[in-house]
């Protein structure tokens, strides 16, 4: 699945909400602006395959809204969410069926033994390690798996492009494409400085008060630019679903 929401030629698809403002209308808050957006991304998208996460806390900052492609049987790596994000990467880095120590841990991730002993507790409680025999001694039995097949991230500014694009480009340490959307009206200002866009490869988008996209540069997908943040990211949208699985059981 190619989300890749604003390929050229894409606007004409987008559904063309009723308003009773005029197009040159500007968007009162950045809420609304994103609101907006996330509708007709829905409308465009759906819900089948790809997730919308609003105000996605990472490391990098806040993004105003992330979209996760799902990887096939993502709903049976979720146990990654159980595990604080900061420690997901080092899970993954430890070797597969093979007997190491404590202090082999601690060094590889450059943590106290202290530290070291309780995210191996962590990843056993969650069913990725187990205690061996011998003293001290540890195998991992289960490899973490994203559940993201592609990220994207997205900021939403109603003027201030500048600092959109500066978040923006953080954002690509843990997705593959990162976006800028700004209300159309205010749009010019980054148009006359779409170079820069290009040059950090952030896409940037527009999006008047009738929901109206249009899109003025695609970026390149990629590989996320750091694995630790990547990892931390996925874990983060895992926590997401788990956190909304159990409040959906507690109210049935």
């Amino acid at each position: 699945c190619d989300i890749q929401p604003f390929r050229e030629g894409d606007i004409n698809k987008f559904p063309q909400p009723v308003s009773p403002f005029p197009e040159s209308r500007k968007i009162e808050t950045e809420q609304n602006l994103v609101d907006s957006f996330e509708s007709t991304l829905k409308e465009k998208l759906g819900s089948d395959k790809v997730s919308y996460l609003r105000e996605f806390v990472c490391t990098n900052g806040i993004a105003d809204l992330v979209i996760c492609e799902h990887k096939k049987n993502w709903e049976k790596n979720l146990d990654i969410g159980k595990i604080p994000s900061r420690w997901v990467f080092a899970l993954f880095k430890l070797p597969y069926r093979k007997n190491f120590l404590t202090n082999d841990f601690a060094k590889m991730a450059g943590i106290s033994r202290r530290a070291a002993l309780n995210a191996l507790r962590n990843y056993s409680n969650c069913g990725y390690c187990i205690k061996k025999g011998r003293k001290d001694s540890w195998e991992k039995i289960k490899q973490p798996i994203p559940i993201a097949n592609k990220i994207y991230a997205v900021e939403g500014k109603l003027r201030n492009w500048k600092r959109a694009l500066s978040q923006a480009f953080r954002y690509l340490d843990y997705a593959n494409q990162s976006w800028v959307v700004l209300d159309k009206i205010n749009i010019k200002p980054a148009l006359e400085n779409i170079e820069r866009f290009k040059a950090l490869n952030i896409g940037l988008a527009s999006i008047n008060s009738n929901g109206e996209v249009i899109n003025h540069f695609t970026s390149q997908l990629k590989p996320p630019r750091n694995q630790l943040r990547y990892w931390q990211a996925n874990a983060e949208i895992a926590k997401s679903f788990n956190f909304l699985n159990d409040f959906e059981n507690k109210c049935l």
